[in-house]
């Protein structure tokens, strides 16, 4: 594919070519989370107890990757706007600079995982809840070392243009997860019940999967022939690892911030025991699911935002945020009306349990209260990243979440300080304020980001 050259765009055009980038961005990270919620689905129908432990163990599994996710989007932008300068050589060098560092941040993410293991005993949920989780997580630490190479492949696909390529193999990879999930979560068709850890082994097939086939189509597809992304070798560059941390770190933070303040939920709750643990996770698995269209124009907007500043046309780069956030909200309102008026049924879609399935109803419906201002967030996120500008949502996800949503949330769902401790329940409120104020912030910043860049544009 060539690189691209200036257009001014009505907002109907930015719109369009918006959906055709984060279509297939979307359902490919739908696909991902797919193979989580089969994980729980599957996990679920076996038993409560191995739904709660799949849940306890991917929480610790999503903790020890968030961090190293966001380092690697920071790939996303360089190689977006050196893909729309026509910079071949500068962008093979960065595609494999961020390989080399992906080796270091693969064994980190399987440390992390050691470390959550060796925690596990320290959360006082019940002895067999603790070893179908410990037995998961060990195949998830080479799912959690493969990852970065999964997201740099991804990441250097989406900013070319070529997204319909990552989500052809994440879709592949959902579709063989299934599968592989009831077998060795059941021990169907001659393979050994596994219970809930067969998941882990699951993911771990589906992970080696995908980074191989992805590593095979950017050595010899044909529209990439040209850029030689793996073939042609180019010398290691501690300048071009340091500009993915510079803008990567921050991203990875925000994330970690954010992600940690939900995921660590389920830890804190683990002692109130499985109907509680699964509940959340119910809610929380479905959100997800919803969180990834957002998030798919998230990327479209980061994408063709570094696409507009690599052109130098920062007016439409303006026009690329507004049209996005506007997009992004309008959809999060169907989203949020649509998991309001069918939560029961969601619910029961996730286990048989009645118990389970009225907490996760309950809980649904402050997931369609903060979805409008999650969708807002997280594409603000995104258009910051376009700009590069990205130590900033490192702050304001801290201040969102930290310093006010989870003092606030702690403290209504497992202390006596504002009344009758309401359990998680508490934290879900929690969370609704955080994600209103951290909002607010992120949409002011992107608001004065985009009118400098054009004011700076101007007086160039």
């Amino acid at each position: 594919m060539p690189p691209l050259t200036p257009v001014n765009l009505t907002f109907t055009a930015t719109s369009a070519k918006m959906f055709k980038l984060a279509l297939p961005i979307t359902v490919g990270q739908l696909a991902i989370v797919g193979m989580s919620v089969t994980d729980i689905i599957i996990a679920g129908r076996l038993s409560t107890n191995d739904l709660a432990a799949v849940t306890l163990g991917s929480t610790i599994f999503n903790l020890s990757i968030m961090l190293v996710i966001g380092i690697i989007l920071g790939n996303g932008p360089i190689i977006g706007q050196l893909f729309s300068a026509g910079k071949t050589d500068a962008l093979r060098g960065q595609f494999q600079n961020c390989l080399w560092l992906c080796l270091p941040l693969g064994l980190l993410c399987s440390l992390f995982i050691g470390a959550g293991i060796l925690f596990l005993p320290q959360l006082e949920s019940p002895a067999e809840i603790t070893n179908i989780a410990t037995r998961y997580l060990l195949p998830m630490t080479g799912s959690a070392f493969l990852l970065p190479y999964i997201m740099a492949f991804r990441t250097t696909f989406e900013s070319m243009g070529q997204a319909r390529t990552a989500m052809i193999f994440n879709l592949t990879g959902f579709v063989i997860n299934i599968p592989l999930d009831y077998a060795l979560v059941m021990g169907a068709w001659g393979f050994p019940p596994l219970g809930g850890a067969g998941c882990g082994w699951a993911t771990l097939f589906v992970s080696l999967f995908i980074v191989v086939g992805e590593a095979f189509y950017a050595r010899s597809a044909r529209t990439l022939r040209s850029y030689q992304l793996i073939s042609v070798r180019q010398a290691f560059d501690g300048e071009r690892i340091k500009e993915t941390l510079r803008i990567g770190l921050p991203i990875g933070g925000a994330i970690l911030a954010e992600g940690g303040f939900f995921l660590l939920i389920p830890l804190l709750v683990a002692h109130l025991g499985a109907v509680t643990v699964s509940g959340h996770s119910i809610a929380i698995s479905f959100d997800w699911m919803m969180f990834m269209v957002p998030m798919g124009i998230s990327q479209a907007i980061a994408i063709l935002v570094a696409h507009e500043i690599g052109l130098e046309q920062p007016r439409q780069a303006q026009r690329v945020c507004t049209t996005g956030l506007g997009l992004t909200s309008v959809i999060a309102l169907c989203q949020g009306a649509f998991v309001l008026f069918f939560r029961e049924q969601i619910a029961a879609l996730f286990s048989p349990d009645i118990e389970v399935q009225e907490l996760a109803a309950a809980l649904l419906v402050y997931a369609a209260i903060f979805r409008v201002f999650d969708a807002i967030n997280v594409g603000g996120n995104g258009a910051l990243r376009g700009y590069k500008d990205t130590r900033i949502t490192l702050l304001l996800a801290s201040i969102g979440y930290w310093i006010v949503g989870f003092p606030l949330a702690y403290s209504l769902a497992l202390t006596n300080f504002w009344g009758p401790a309401l359990g998680v329940e508490g934290f879900w409120i929690g969370i609704v304020i955080a994600l209103i104020l951290t909002a607010s912030l992120t949409g002011t910043r992107v608001y004065f980001t985009a009118r400098n860049a054009v004011l700076r544009s101007a007086m160039a």
